[in-house]
């Protein structure tokens, strides 16, 4: 009976562990916005365009504000899959406008959790975040193509 049972909660674990690994493989980037941004949907080009410094004003003349993460998966995922391009190209690109003064770079948060707090605060900013750690507090973009 002992035996059984020890089956049965290593099984349990076994399946737990399944799902949560799963969840965590499927996980998507989404692009989140202040409430105070009129749109919805955006084109993937018009996403890269934002954060590569060549869009800077919203549909209704409003400055947009970029932020990001310093790195990890979430960001590494975003640049690769969305920006098409390479932290290190994103970083790079970030220096050069900088010291050339011809932009500020974007603010950039160690956390997802922070970065969904300032976005949901600040009018005008886009972000990204894993789509495990959205909330009510701001906006989902849809990517067209």
């Amino acid at each position: 009976m002992k035996k059984r049972i020890s089956i049965v909660c290593l099984m349990s674990i076994i399946s737990a562990s399944i799902l949560l690994t799963h969840r965590n493989a499927i996980a998507e980037v989404v692009i989140i916005v202040n409430k105070s941004v009129s749109i919805d949907t955006m084109s993937q080009s018009t996403i890269s365009n934002i954060y590569f410094g060549n869009m800077t004003k919203w549909p209704d003349g409003k400055t947009i504000h970029v932020v990001m993460l310093k790195g990890g998966k979430t960001h590494e995922t975003y640049v690769k899959k969305i920006l098409v391009s390479t932290p290190s190209r994103l970083i790079s690109y970030w220096k050069k406008v900088v010291f050339t003064g011809i932009g500020i770079r974007p603010k950039i948060f160690k956390n997802e959790q922070d970065l969904v707090s300032y976005v949901s605060n600040t009018k005008g900013t886009i972000g990204y975040i894993d789509d495990s750690v959205l909330d009510e507090s701001v906006k989902v973009v849809t990517i067209i193509q």
